[in-house]
């Protein structure tokens, strides 16, 4: 009955004051963590003692005793080239004062402290929300429809497609030029080849040609020869 008296007080304190949700400040933060660790299912108590101290318990650690605050920082979220709605997020630095020194490199208390230091501020929503609702959200958002997860992608990855379809056409592109280059050397190279071969050829016709030319000559010196001798001996 408790907890939930302090729910609904929360609650309604934080719809009586909604100009502490418009920016994304540190005295934001610190009431949307106020609010956030007490409606975590593990928080049995939690009431604010003054000056930054809270009385806690808590069935997850397990806790009770005393919690301090620390330190709280409010940083701009760096998302190049995703727009995740989320602008900032916010750090709150707690210390359980009771907790023994041994407990504290334990890995149940990283776990737990995990849930309840960061939180991230939503700029469509105006508020801060915690670890799960923060996943919930990226999720849905990058979990729609095909038709929307098409356009999302091509938004956020677009230029990179645009730019790599240009670079696999300019390969294809130069591909193909080179291999008409080469396609053209290759028939110049037969060409030359071709021709090499003729040109040996009738090198080998005119030496043959010259054979036979020199094979008729000695034939002509050897009838003049013969006739010679015959018109000698006609005359005699």
């Amino acid at each position: 009955m408790r907890k939930t008296a302090q729910l609904i007080i929360l609650t309604i304190g934080a719809m009586l004051t909604p100009c502490a949700w418009a920016q994304p400040d540190r005295e934001s933060l610190i009431e949307a963590w106020e609010t956030h660790v007490a409606t975590l299912p593990g928080t049995t108590e939690f009431e604010a003692l003054g000056d930054g101290t809270y009385r806690l318990q808590d069935t997850d650690l397990p806790y009770d005793g005393e919690l301090k605050l620390v330190g709280a920082l409010v940083r701009a979220a760096e998302s190049p080239g995703f727009d995740t709605g989320f602008t900032h997020f916010g750090m709150v630095d707690i210390e359980l004062t009771d907790l023994p020194q041994e407990r504290l490199s334990s890995q149940s208390y990283y776990y737990w402290l995990a849930d309840r230091q960061t939180l991230h501020y939503s700029e469509t929503e105006q508020r801060w929300m915690g670890p799960v609702a923060y996943q919930s959200a990226i999720t849905q958002q990058y979990s729609p429809d095909r038709s929307f997860r098409g356009l999302n992608f091509m938004l956020n990855y677009g230029i990179w497609v645009f730019l790599i379809a240009l670079i696999i056409f300019v390969f294809v592109g130069v591909s193909r030029q080179a291999k008409k280059a080469r396609s053209l050397m290759d028939q110049t190279e037969d060409i030359n080849r071709r021709a090499s071969e003729n040109l040996d050829r009738s090198e080998q016709m005119r030496d043959e040609v010259m054979a036979v030319t020199r094979e008729m000559r000695d034939l002509q010196l050897e009838n003049n020869e013969l006739l010679k001798k015959i018109l000698d001996a006609m005359t005699s």
